[in-house]
């Protein structure tokens, strides 16, 4: 992959993520576009880290678990240094698998209640919060700070790639 096609990436990443700022508050496009984003910052840190393209297309866990542990550990810190103590700490896989779950199930999620009535659809809705909304039964989960967290970390580490040329030796 040449240096252009580095950039190329990581232009629409960034682009990804300036129209997710864009449609704040406007449904599930807003975070559609910022994993989007997530996705293409996260390749752009695997190809030039590891030398190569992934193959793992949305599946944000595997991307993640093929960088070098140093690499992983630093995006963690990073987010860490935004975010503070999170989810992130102890469950990172999950939620990074659930990010790439919410980006394939996110885009028709009403699929998720087909064969449902509109009325059952409802109660369903009013079931959960009665019980107290619990995070473990939520249909979709977004962890937006977790979200944020690392977007910025790796917004941080690709800039910096940018700013080196991407060179293949991992900048710090």
């Amino acid at each position: 992959m040449s240096d252009f096609y580095l950039q190329l990436m990581h232009r629409e990443a960034v682009r990804r993520l300036e129209d997710a700022k864009f449609l704040h508050n406007r449904g599930d496009s807003a975070h559609l576009l910022s994993l989007l984003g997530l996705e293409l910052l996260l390749k752009l840190v695997h190809e030039v880290v590891v030398g190569k393209k992934t193959s793992h297309r949305h599946q944000y866990h595997l991307i993640f678990h093929d960088l070098p542990l140093e690499t992983q550990k630093e995006i963690l810190e990073r987010a860490h240094d935004r975010i503070g103590p999170s989810a992130l700490d102890t469950k990172t896989s999950d939620i990074l698998k659930e990010w790439g779950n919410n980006f394939i199930s996110l885009r028709y999620p009403y699929e998720k209640y087909e064969g449902l009535t509109e009325a059952e659809y409802h109660q369903k809705s009013e079931d959960w919060i009665q019980a107290g909304a619990p995070l473990e039964q939520a249909t979709f989960r977004y962890f937006p700070e977790e979200l944020f967290g690392i977007i910025e970390a790796l917004k941080q580490m690709t800039n910096a790639m940018a700013n080196n040329s991407f060179q293949r030796k991992h900048p710090k």
